[in-house]
């Protein structure tokens, strides 16, 4: 949940600099990106959780269950943008801005809770 929270609440942040300075247009498309890093997040943690919680897989399973994972956020990820820029024409950099920001967002606050 922590992770989740932090990836929203600078989703915020960067939407907030993006309105802050360009206005609502850029501010959105920031915003829907730092979402498509959000939803990739959900994903993965929905798929860890449904994993975590059935029957213990053998080394093949698990590798097929990764690949799968990897597969379907690939697929979400591609998909969302494709829907913002193509059909919702969102600012391709701010779009942009905004996953990457989240994303690194992620790897940051991944690190922290490791150490």
């Amino acid at each position: 949940r922590f992770v989740v929270l932090a990836q929203l609440a600078l989703v915020a942040l960067v939407a907030g600099i993006f309105y802050a300075i360009y206005g609502w247009n850029r501010a959105g498309a920031a915003g829907f990106g730092g979402l498509i890093a959000t939803g990739n997040l959900l994903l993965l943690e929905w798929r860890r959780n449904r994993t975590d919680s059935g029957p213990a897989l053998s080394a093949s399973q698990s590798i097929r269950v990764l690949y799968r994972s990897a597969l379907e956020r690939m697929a979400l990820v591609v998909l969302l943008f494709a829907l913002g820029m193509g059909v919702l024409r969102l600012e391709p950099l701010a779009l942009m801005t905004g996953f990457i920001a989240c994303q690194a967002g992620l790897v940051l606050t991944g690190l922290r809770r490791k150490n």
